[in-house]
């Protein structure tokens, strides 16, 4: 796994609504790169459609967001939207997720933490779409904050599907660096 204090590996891909992205062109920035699931996934949905709400208060501290999902870039605009500093990347393949050493357990599938936010984020509306299950249905969410210079100085491997910062704890962790 990736520790605090590295460089980051690179990302530079198209976002998907075609605009171009790096690691090296947000250099300046602080970045929260957050690697999710598929898009049919329920707490997914929830937790992401909370930080396309949320954005403008990282885009406010001045903090840019990536934000991968091995699905289709079909399955997750049926889902999604970019909004200003949020950018959505499609990595089907989990190139990025090998990169940045995202896990992948069968094990945290029946955690009991995965099946009560599973079951919460269905209480709030957001069921699993089977048709959007892309990539394997084992990954587990994972965070990294960025300081200006690509550095890590922040990250989180989920220890369940739904492990996964808040804006607020991205906020709070952004202040410390």
């Amino acid at each position: 796994m990736l520790k605090k204090g590295c460089l980051s590996p690179d990302i530079s891909v198209n976002s998907v609504s075609n605009k171009p992205i790096s690691i090296q062109a947000l250099r300046g920035n602080k970045v929260f790169i957050k690697f999710h699931r598929f898009s049919g996934c329920p707490v997914c949905q929830y937790q992401i459609h909370k930080i396309i709400k949320e954005q403008h208060k990282l885009n406010d501290a001045g903090i840019k967001t990536i934000l991968l999902m091995h699905s289709s870039k079909k399955n997750i605009l049926a889902n999604f939207n970019e909004t200003e500093g949020l950018y959505i990347i499609a990595d089907k393949q989990k190139m990025f997720f090998k990169k940045y050493q995202v896990e992948f357990s069968l094990k945290k599938l029946f955690n009991f933490s995965t099946w009560r936010i599973t079951f919460a984020s269905m209480f709030r509306g957001y069921f699993p779409q089977f048709a959007k299950f892309e990539g394997g249905i084992t990954g587990v969410p994972a965070d990294f904050l960025l300081d200006e210079k690509g550095c890590i100085k922040e990250l989180k491997y989920g220890k369940h599907f739904g492990d996964s910062w808040s804006i607020a704890e991205v906020l709070y962790r952004a202040n410390k660096c």
